[in-house]
Order: C-alpha cells, then structure tokens, then sequence
C-alpha cells in the first residue's frame, strides 16, 4: 500500500529528505571544488619550489665555476711570483759571487802596488792604503747598488703579486 501523499506530515518529511539531498551534494561539491583548490595550490608551490631549486642549483654551478677560475688564476699568479723569486735568488747569487771576484781583484791591485811601491816606502804605502780603501769603498758599493736593485726587484714582484690577488679576488666578487 501505498501512503496518501496528501498528509502535510509525509510531505514535510519528502521536503526535509530532499532538502538533506540537496544540502549534503552541496557541501560534497564545495568540498570537491575545495579539494581541487588545494591541489592546484599545492601544484604551484611545488612549481615555485622546483623554480627556486633550479635557481640555487644555476646559482651554486656559477659560483662554483667562479671560484674553481679564482683558484686557478691564484696558482698561476703564485706560480709567476716564485718563478721570479728563483730568478732573482739566482742572479743574488752571481751578484755575490761577482762582488768576492771583485774584492779578489782590487785587494791584488793594492798588493801589486804595494810590492811595486818598495822603492819610496812612505809615498807608496799611502797609495797603496789609498788604493785599498778605493777597492773596498767599490766593492761595496757595488754590492749596495746590486743588493738595492734586487730588493727593489723583490717588492716589485711581490706588488704584482698582491695586484694579481687583488684583480682576482674582485673578479670573484663582481656578480
């Protein structure tokens, strides 16, 4: 049997019924539409984390090169600097063995002047005590002069030293 569906109280409960219906596939579409939102959402901060990682790692490789160039050209600014070190060690070295020729040459001049000088005893002996003082006042000063163009030298190589360091730590520097 079927009811009468003229009774009010039948058709208040078909109404509540499928005003539930209604209400409840409402809110499974709000939360549908919602569930979507938050995936798109969720979609695009994956998108931005994945751009912001690639941009870090773009960054990291560019610095990494930048640094790999700077350690490079460091070496071979240092390797400049003591190839020219050994150099000027070398040329030190035959600056002294030259001067102790030197010293050699001029104490036998004073020596020959004063076997030559025998004849007038006090007349020589001071040209030859002149003769020596001028060997070694020579001798010296050429040792000075040689001595001031390899310090010269020296800082000159460690400026270019410090100036290549310098071009070099601001070429990393530089973005």
């Amino acid at each position: 049997m079927l009811p009468d569906l003229r009774t009010p109280m039948l058709w208040a409960l078909c109404l509540g019924l499928a005003g539930t219906l209604l209400a409840a596939g409402i809110e499974r579409t709000r939360a549908a539409g919602a569930r979507a939102d938050l995936a798109a959402e969720k979609a695009g901060r994956a998108k931005e984390n994945t751009a912001r990682a690639v941009a870090a790692l773009a960054d990291l490789q560019r610095v990494v090169a930048l640094m790999a160039t700077h350690a490079k050209t460091q070496q071979e600014n240092v390797d400049v600097y003591e190839k020219k070190l050994a150099a000027l060690d070398g040329r030190g070295r035959a600056i002294a063995a030259e001067r102790d020729w030197l010293r050699k040459q001029y104490a036998g001049y004073a020596a020959r002047d004063r076997e030559q000088a025998a004849a007038d005893p006090v007349a020589c002996q001071r040209l030859a005590d002149r003769s020596a003082v001028l060997a070694a006042m020579a001798a010296r000063s050429r040792e000075l002069l040689e001595r001031g163009r390899l310090i010269v030298e020296w800082r000159d190589n460690e400026v270019q030293l410090l100036l290549g360091t310098v071009k070099n730590d601001r070429a990393l520097l530089v973005p």
